[in-house]
């Protein structure tokens, strides 16, 4: 695992996430790295307003969120992530064909057990808007979100044995 650098700022590389591209019950937790330039959280929190008969001003509280991955990739043909996410824009997979679970690790934020780091398990549709197209002579891209389904779960990764335990 990278560390925090000499300025105290995490830096993109810290934040690494995996993708489960096994199939059945057999988890296999790949890196979603090899030819990713953009992987982007945006939280989208929904909020509600109200103002009372009492109040110049509104009030508004943070009711929720609606979170998403945003991911511009390479189609990079020996990667396995953007192998399974190319593979269901091809197939035009729907619902439950096309959900599979991520973990976002947290490498600065070390976790209760020896060699483990903070991490959130999600469950994810995996929502391709481009399965490989592009110029030609250039790489082929990949495009789309990871919409997130449900609340986290907030566990530890061992980078070691790619394991994540629920705390």
């Amino acid at each position: 695992m990278t560390s925090v650098n000499a300025a105290g700022i995490a830096t993109r590389d810290e934040m690494l996430s995996y993708m489960n591209t096994g199939s059945g019950d057999q988890a296999v937790w790949s890196l979603i790295g090899q030819g990713f330039t953009e992987l982007t959280e945006a939280l989208n929190a929904k909020t509600k307003d109200s103002q009372y008969i009492h109040q110049k001003s509104g009030t508004s509280s943070v009711i929720g969120y609606a979170p998403t991955f945003t991911f511009v990739a390479e189609l990079d043909k020996a990667d396995p992530v953007a192998s399974f996410i190319a593979n269901i824009g091809r197939e035009r997979k729907i619902g439950a064909e096309c959900e599979t679970d991520i973990v976002n690790v947290y490498s600065w934020l070390p976790g209760t057990t020896e060699g483990s780091v903070v991490a959130y398990q999600q469950h994810v549709a995996v929502k391709v808007d481009n399965s490989g197209s592009g110029v030609g002579g250039e790489a082929m891209g990949l495009a789309g979100a990871l919409l997130y389904k449900g609340d986290a779960v907030k566990g530890e990764w061992n980078p070691t044995t790619k394991t994540f335990t629920a705390k």
